[in-house]
């Protein structure tokens, strides 16, 4: 299984991707399920935007608690062999970890397992990402979008086997932006995931592209997920107000729509325009976050079908009931942010940010070329209110 999951960069010369080799990766450390860690809200720097997390592996896909008192994210520490990738709980303010589970089964120091995606119902109940391969592997041997509860994540029950496929869609080979839409119901994109090694020395790059806006029940009957109508090309979904409200962004598109799931009516909640291409949307009250423009580009390739290449870009927020639009990171050549989250209030905002670096290619001391490439490992940041 590739580990860490890494934002897809623009192509870049050979050369600096040998030189990625030299970036160490290792795994993060084992703990018993959510055990109890040294409590602090203090952040690791409060500056705006406060960075919430300081890790030398990656920190992302964080979802906030239903009351708004912490974080789940998924992490990546880099001190063990196994590549593992810990579910987390962080204070809404930072600091040190409220608690970390790693480890899925008995003989895990000899696999790499990722738990991912993890969405919290009020009631304790927890829905995520859970998958095993062996060390060092191009995938995942056993993936599954499973149930536990926030108190004992390791004993779950799968719902899902991943890879799967729905009738008349291209297969969904990964899941993200898992959501709860109603008590026993769960809304999440279905993504194409696909792992490759640009040469014989490098890293494993991993690109992801969505695909469709999918509903699960998991009320106890056997069900199986549902594509929503008009969600062909999804590259971000949301609940809206209600269950019967969903809001999402489609691949190569500026633009945010609303739909009723009753009717499947469609309208356009909110045009970014010019500013670019519109994904990673999220929704809480009156309020809607996105990520837009930056590094992002969408086409339809002979072999892959219609992707996305996607490395980031700017975090907005967009008060619905007036249309006003606020750019909270602005145009910037040093960093870029991907799946924002607002808060259940809808004050605050928690991101992955993302350095880009500049690497000049040299041999024989002359410069060949400078290359920019996104960094591999993000960090959890927090914008205040707008």
């Amino acid at each position: 299984m590739s580990q860490p999951n890494v934002l897809v960069r623009f192509p870049v010369s050979r050369y600096l991707a040998c030189w990625l080799l030299l970036c160490a990766m290792t795994g993060c450390g084992h703990t018993e399920p959510f055990t109890p860690r040294f409590d602090t809200d203090q952040p690791f720097d409060v500056s705006p935007p406060v960075r919430l997390t300081l890790n030398q592996g990656p920190d992302r896909r964080a979802a906030w608690l239903s009351d708004g008192s912490g974080l789940l994210y998924s992490t990546q520490q880099l001190d063990t062999r196994d590549n593992d990738v810990c579910l987390a709980v962080l204070p809404a303010t930072g600091g040190r970890q409220r608690a970390r589970t790693c480890n899925l089964s008995f003989n895990g120091d000899d696999l790499t397992e990722a738990l991912e995606s993890a969405a919290a119902q009020a009631d304790g109940r927890l829905a995520y990402i859970a998958a095993i391969s062996i060390i060092d592997a191009l995938g995942p041997a056993d993936e599954h979008l499973v149930l536990a509860s926030l108190a004992d994540p390791v004993t779950r029950a799968p719902v899902l086997s991943i890879p799967y496929t729905i009738p008349g869609r291209r297969p969904h080979r990964g899941i993200s932006q898992l959501q709860w839409l109603s008590p026993d119901r769960l809304l999440y994109l279905g993504e194409t995931v696909i792992v490759s090694t640009p040469c014989q020395f490098c890293q494993k790059d991993t690109l992801r592209s969505g695909l469709d806006a999918v509903l699960l029940n998991v009320d106890g009957t056997t069900a199986a997920p549902q594509a929503i109508p008009g969600t062909d090309n999804a590259s971000g979904v949301s609940p809206g107000s209600n269950p019967d409200e969903i809001y999402y962004t489609l691949n190569g598109d500026a633009r945010v729509y609303r739909q009723r799931l009753s009717t499947a009516e469609i309208v356009v909640a909110h045009d970014f325009g010019s500013a670019g291409i519109a994904r990673d949307v999220h929704v809480a009250g009156n309020r809607l976050t996105a990520v837009v423009g930056g590094r992002v580009h969408f086409a339809n390739d002979p072999v892959l079908g219609p992707t996305q290449w996607d490395s980031g870009g700017i975090v907005h927020v967009v008060e619905l009931s007036g249309g006003s639009d606020t750019p909270l990171s602005g145009p910037t050549q040093l960093e870029l942010y991907r799946r924002p989250r607002l808060s259940p209030g809808g004050t605050e905002v928690v991101a992955e940010r993302y350095s880009l670096d500049v690497i000049e290619v040299r041999a024989d001391d002359i410069l060949i070329r400078v290359d920019t490439v996104v960094s591999r490992a993000g960090d959890l940041y927090l914008f205040g209110q707008p």
